[in-house]
């Protein structure tokens, strides 16, 4: 079978694999349907994300359908649509016993320190799938994973329907986080970017303000939207280190401060400017068991908007066309999915 293999940064190959035998006795054999480029595909790409060894089969957002079932498994069949969670952790250490898998001391994540999912078949532990009815189609559920990372971020920041937040960056996770704020939680959210097409999106999603980034104090412009009575949570969904320092330095009083970015670069903050505003510094990563709370929020249609992140869509053999158009016309691209 076919695999997109990154053999170097910006080289990308098709490469003939050996197709799974079959599952191992706790997992299921599970025919790709729909697959999304990450922004984490596209570091992998360039060769800017520090965690990855080459070569490398990229892919941790998918949708699948299974197609053989491991021997010690139950609760799936043969033909289930499912989902799956790519945190990949230990099990043993003690952040894995208290619950926290999602920051266990090995946790890796399906392609990235490990093969992904750009292919046509893939073996994967059960107790990481989760099932999905037939009214979430392929596509939306290729996007459970990035919502999931939202699903998250509200946890850790405690979202609450009194809240009003900021979102600086609308792409996939600022848009998802917009969707899960306002459509879950009930609370205000405004959202900034340099690109007017995601601003519209983010208008379509239920916005209660867009910002342009251009030349202007995203959080100031904020506080006049609100009238000074907010926000109560800044997000920073670009990951980016002198963004960041610029939201810290700016936050109101009080602020909670959600930080997502795996960039290296030092922040320069001095320590009196969380202390005498309390502000709260908060870090989310991946999801901690968040799937089946999203397919559930899909059913429910809590998340009327998923679909739209959709810009683009390529079949699978198409996918370096997918990549070169990350690469060239990033603006106009939210989220690319790729057809099996």
């Amino acid at each position: 079978m076919q695999a997109l293999v990154i053999r170097e940064p910006k080289r990308i190959e098709w490469q003939d694999i050996q197709e799974p035998a079959g599952p191992g006795p706790d997992e299921v054999l599970i025919r790709l349907k729909a697959a999304g480029i990450c922004c984490t595909d596209v570091h992998i790409y360039h060769g800017t994300h520090g965690a990855v060894t080459y070569p490398r089969i990229p892919c941790h957002e998918f949708s699948g359908e299974i197609v053989a079932v491991g021997a010690d498994v139950e609760g799936f069949r043969v033909g289930d649509r499912v989902a799956v969670d790519p945190v990949v952790s230990c099990g043993r250490c003690n952040m894995c016993q208290i619950g926290r898998h999602n920051i266990c001391q090995t946790v890796k994540c399906l392609g990235v320190q490990t093969d992904g999912c750009f292919t046509e078949f893939v073996n994967i532990k059960a107790n990481r799938v989760y099932p999905f009815e037939p009214e979430i189609d392929w596509d939306t559920a290729a996007l459970v994973e990035p919502f999931s990372v939202a699903a998250q971020m509200a946890d850790r920041l405690r979202i609450n329907n009194g809240d009003k937040v900021l979102i600086v960056g609308a792409g996939t996770i600022g848009l998802a986080f917009l969707q899960v704020v306002k459509g879950v939680y009930g609370a205000q959210g405004a959202i900034s970017d340099v690109s007017s097409l995601k601003l519209t999106m983010a208008q379509e999603m239920g916005a209660d303000a867009v910002i342009d980034a251009k030349g202007s104090k995203v959080v100031q412009r904020a506080m006049e939207f609100w009238k000074n009575t907010g926000p109560t949570v800044i997000v920073d969904a670009v990951g980016n280190s002198k963004l960041l320092q610029e939201l810290i330095l700016d936050a109101p009083p009080g602020s909670r401060i959600g930080v997502i970015g795996f960039t290296t670069e030092p922040l320069e903050i001095p320590p009196v400017e969380i202390t005498k505003r309390e502000l709260e510094i908060i870090g989310s990563r991946m999801n901690r068991d968040k799937l089946p709370d999203v397919l559930r929020w899909f059913k429910e249609g809590k998340l009327p908007g998923a679909h739209k992140l959709i810009t683009h869509k390529f079949k699978f053999r198409e996918a370096e066309k997918a990549f070169q158009l990350l690469n060239s016309h990033s603006e106009n691209v939210c989220k690319v999915i790729l057809d099996f």
